[in-house]
């Protein structure tokens, strides 16, 4: 069974703080039939689709245009998470805590920022019932729950963090026209020919391709050679170097270079000294992370910079000075210095609530609850069709989602197009500007 949290129920901070632990208490009494579970790690693969321009094809959204209302007196979302309930040892107070794996953690820090908004949600015109399953990162408890909320009239969807159940509720939310964001996964391959499918992160491949383009668009940098430093083992870092590639010889730059990295590899030889270079790094392993940045550094007083992957900027293993010295930058839609004054108002209702830490998932769990609520609340059932023209500044993400379309021009699906670019010192992670919104 789900847990039903309606916010009609909410006369104070009080109620609000005790029916919050019910909640959350209650989500380890959820039983489920673990039978025939099937664990499928995720593959995020991109996609090699690119943005077209807008063809006169039916709109998948049309049939909202005949509908007589647009706003709903309430509204059901369901909240699907990784929570993983029966892997937690309970602890008994302040002698032991209760211990967890980092996944449940990071399930419940966001299922703690979805609480934390609660109070301004209560505050909308609408009213919402928010919905919460442990999907337990299982196949087939995904499948008994999906049989569940099909006895329910849900407007919304948060899928679960994990490709393959995610798949399953993309399948579903597709066949019944309900929108489902993906608040933790990238991956296209879930969100491939779904219209209904609003996605919060932006996948690598379209990430170190926009940085690309902003180095092929800017007059500056016409002496710049890009690299793209991968991993030829790892079959997405080879789809990221194939999408580049593809994009590459369709803008007719000739200025990308693909070096397949290896401990043994020299960079000097591939390095143009009447030329600037950046090099875009793609591995993920920090040790590797390191080996380059320190290669890539010895090849100074050339003006090599570097690019990575958004991870760097909340990785602290990463040498800061390496990063310092090749001026580091990533791309990335989320960042704890997105929004001071609400990033601290929501640390501060988290404090009252809980003495945990505040993890980053709790930002984003915030953010997310906030994110749909709005746009429910203000645009009603009709939302996808003025879902361009809304954007979002929250604690931890800025979102403004984008139309995604096939080579045919057909809808794929949404995608927040709002991202901040960092760069590094060694005091930490700066903006280098502000993206429009």
């Amino acid at each position: 069974m789900g847990i039903i949290y309606p916010f009609k129920c909410i006369n104070d901070q009080t109620n609000l703080i005790e029916n919050m632990r019910i909640v959350l208490v209650s989500i380890f009494v959820l039983s489920f039939s673990l039978t025939n579970a099937q664990i499928i790690e995720d593959d995020n693969t991109p996609a090699m689709e690119s943005p077209a321009p807008i063809a006169n094809k039916e709109n998948p959204y049309k049939h909202l245009d005949s509908l007589h209302y647009s706003r709903k007196a309430i509204y059901n979302i369901a909240f699907i998470l990784p929570i993983k309930k029966n892997s937690i040892s309970k602890g008994s107070g302040k002698e032991r805590a209760a211990a967890m794996s980092s996944e449940s953690r990071e399930a419940l820090g966001f299922w703690e920022g979805v609480n934390v908004a609660f109070p301004t949600i209560a505050k909308m015109n609408a009213k919402f019932k928010i919905h919460i399953w442990d999907n337990e990162r299982n196949d087939s408890v995904t499948k008994e729950i999906i049989k569940e909320i099909s006895s329910k009239k849900i407007d919304a969807v948060v899928a679960p963090f994990h490709s393959s159940q995610a798949l399953l509720i993309s399948r579903y939310c597709r066949e019944k026209k309900i929108p489902m964001f993906l608040a933790q996964n990238s991956s296209d391959m879930i969100a491939k020919d779904n219209p209904y499918v609003f996605k919060f992160h932006m996948p690598k491949n379209r990430t170190y391709y926009d940085y690309y383009v902003k180095i092929i668009l800017d007059n500056a940098k016409k002496n710049t050679d890009i690299f793209y430093v991968y991993d030829g083992i790892n079959k997405a870092e080879r789809k990221v170097a194939n999408y580049l590639k593809f994009m590459a010889e369709k803008d007719g730059s000739k200025r990308l270079k693909l070096l397949e990295y290896n401990s043994d590899l020299n960079f000097k030889p591939y390095l143009d000294t009447t030329r600037d270079a950046v090099y875009m790094i793609g591995y993920s392993e920090t040790a590797t992370v390191n080996e380059i940045l320190g290669k890539l550094a010895q090849l100074k007083p050339h003006n090599v910079t570097v690019f990575g992957h958004n991870y760097w900027a909340s990785n602290t293993k990463i040498n800061k000075s390496l990063l310092d010295t090749l001026d580091a930058k990533v791309f990335t839609d989320s960042y704890l210095e997105n929004n001071p004054t609400l990033l601290s108002k929501v640390k501060s209702d988290y404090a009252a609530l809980t003495k945990d830490r505040a993890v980053t998932d709790v930002f984003l769990g915030y953010d997310v609850a906030m994110y749909i609520t709005t746009v429910l609340n203000n645009y009603g059932v009709k939302f996808p069709l003025s879902i361009k023209d809304f954007s979002y500044r929250g604690a931890y993400i800025n979102v403004k989602m984008r139309p995604i379309y096939d080579s045919n021009s057909g809808l794929l699906f949404f995608e927040n197009d709002l991202k901040n670019l960092l760069r590094a010192t060694n005091n930490g992670w700066v903006k280098e500007f502000v993206p429009s919104e």
